[in-house]
């Protein structure tokens, strides 16, 4: 790039500007690439749902499985990107990113151990929707609490009981899980 070496004072700036440029359209490409992912995924939840038979409700228990996913994937894709253009920003202006990089391992590792929960939480409600264990309005046992799925989040799930209590159970915490909606027709 001898152009941007011609410069001279704004050669960095122009780099930075270089750098934002291309992650503003990696976003939009990102963004767009995501978004229609989970369009085709809806699309086909809900022809599922029109020619299956007695299976009311697959179509859209596959639509809120895709609606989880894509806020995953689009919220990995952005921070992903924004850490990347960080980096990349302080390279410009001299940082030594390496030692940058070096202790955010350490404080990363440091948080990680700290945050072991959470992770488990988030990983297993990651699982917990991909294989479609329960979904929103299966009546559930789930050891401890018995009752009627109303939400299901990536970290917790939300069980209203036979006495109208609302549950909230780190999905972490789950170990087994009674389904006595799974399979039926609703």
């Amino acid at each position: 790039m001898l152009w941007l070496e011609s410069l001279g004072v704004w050669e960095t700036p122009a780099r930075i500007g270089m750098i934002l440029a291309l992650a503003v359209i990696a976003r939009i490409v990102l963004a767009f690439s995501i978004r229609k992912t989970t369009r085709a995924i809806l699309e086909g939840a809900r022809s599922v749902s029109k020619n299956a038979k007695g299976s009311k409700g697959n179509g859209e228990r596959v639509a809120q499985r895709g609606k989880t996913i894509s806020a995953v994937l689009d919220n990995f894709a952005t921070w992903t990107l924004v850490i990347t253009v960080i980096v990349m920003i302080l390279s410009e202006l001299g940082v030594d990113v390496g030692a940058l990089i070096a202790v955010s391992t350490i404080v990363g590792a440091a948080v990680g151990f700290g945050a072991q929960t959470l992770v488990k939480d988030v990983i297993s409600g990651i699982f917990m929707v991909f294989e479609d264990q329960f979904g929103v309005g299966d009546d559930v046992n789930l050891g401890a609490v018995v009752g009627k799925v109303e939400r299901v989040r990536l970290r917790v799930t939300e069980v209203r009981d036979q006495d109208g209590m609302l549950w909230f159970v780190r999905n972490g915490e789950i170990i087994n899980v009674g389904n006595g909606s799974h399979g039926k027709s609703l």
